[in-house]
């Protein structure tokens, strides 16, 4: 589940940087990469093993035929998730987002928060994407439907939420599908997740090395009427992050039944830090668990409590009921 970095878009193109990566450039990002894992990894142990192995791989010459950023980031986020088997541990070649993680550390502001001109949850890609809201409807029998691409949740998306939800209000049963969703995040709490919940029930604790652990609840101030039929949640193996946790915590309260294959088992949430002027890493920096206990989807996936066929989850629950 990713903390999506904020930044701000910047009108000028980052065409005219520099690609090419010399020994000494390479040298230096391992460096700096193995330093913001060791540093700032939700597990420190896990997260200085993870350091010295990129550390050794460098030494070993791993990296030697890497002569630009593009093959540098692919093989270090080969190798990195080779070892430790995190998908939300990646390097990309993105100067675009560094000078904007840049900028908004010059500004003074939080660069591990996501903020109103996040361009994720604000910029024009959500806009043209429909904040991930694909497709609503309402078969024949009654049931609703609707397929979320992504996790996109916040104060510009929550019109279009809201239409959805007031369309299958008054449906007999609603299938939410998740498949293929990667994830995503909410900078506006856990509205989806309270459509479906009283308010102010806990749904996850987001532990990290950095602070206290937060509790994430459903909001109190969603005043949209409650949706209170039957829900199904459709998953595969591209579920992901922030779609896996909606779908965790609605089956951990059993307010909702998963219908598909395994998801993916990517729980933790990720920070971007910057390498160097066209480098960026990922890393896990907390992890999300049952509250009270040490439970989550990390590596297992969520699990559906009714298996289907990949590509007849939907006919599935639809002859179920």
């Amino acid at each position: 589940m990713k903390i999506v970095l904020s930044f701000i878009c910047l009108i000028f193109s980052c065409a005219v940087c520099a690609q090419s990566a010399g020994p000494k450039e390479i040298r230096e990002a391992v460096n700096a990469i193995a330093r913001h894992i060791g540093d700032n990894y939700v597990y420190p142990e896990k997260g200085k093993r993870i350091a010295a192995y990129l550390q050794q791989e460098y030494k070993k010459g791993t990296f030697a035929s890497c002569n630009s950023w593009n093959m540098f980031d692919s093989l270090a986020t080969h190798h990195l998730r080779e070892f430790s088997h995190d998908g939300h541990l990646y390097v990309r070649n993105d100067p675009e987002t560094v000078q904007g993680l840049r900028e908004a550390e010059r500004k003074g502001k939080d660069t591990t928060k996501a903020f109103s001109y996040d361009a994720f949850y604000y910029g024009q890609k959500a806009v043209e994407n429909n904040f991930g809201f694909r497709e609503v409807s309402i078969t024949g029998e009654n049931i609703g439907y609707i397929k979320v691409s992504e996790i996109n949740i916040s104060s510009k998306s929550l019109p279009v939420l809201f239409a959805a939800m007031r369309f299958v209000a008054h449906t007999k049963a609603l299938i939410i599908d998740l498949r293929d969703n990667g994830g995503g995040g909410s900078d506006v709490g856990a509205v989806f997740e309270s459509f479906f919940l009283p308010k102010d029930v806990p749904l996850l604790e987001f532990r990290s090395r950095h602070g206290p652990p937060v509790l994430e609840k459903t909001v109190n101030w969603l005043t949209e009427p409650k949706y209170e039929q039957p829900l199904y949640i459709l998953v595969n193996n591209r579920t992901a992050s922030a779609a896996e946790a909606f779908a965790y915590s609605l089956q951990a309260l059993k307010r909702a039944k998963i219908v598909g294959q395994p998801s993916a088992g990517g729980a933790h949430m990720n920070t971007w830090y910057v390498v160097n002027d066209q480098l960026i890493v990922s890393v896990s920096t907390a992890a999300p668990a049952r509250p009270g206990t040490e439970e989550s989807w990390e590596r297992k996936g969520v699990q559906p409590d009714h298996l289907a066929e990949k590509g007849k989850e939907r006919e599935y629950v639809l002859q179920m009921k």
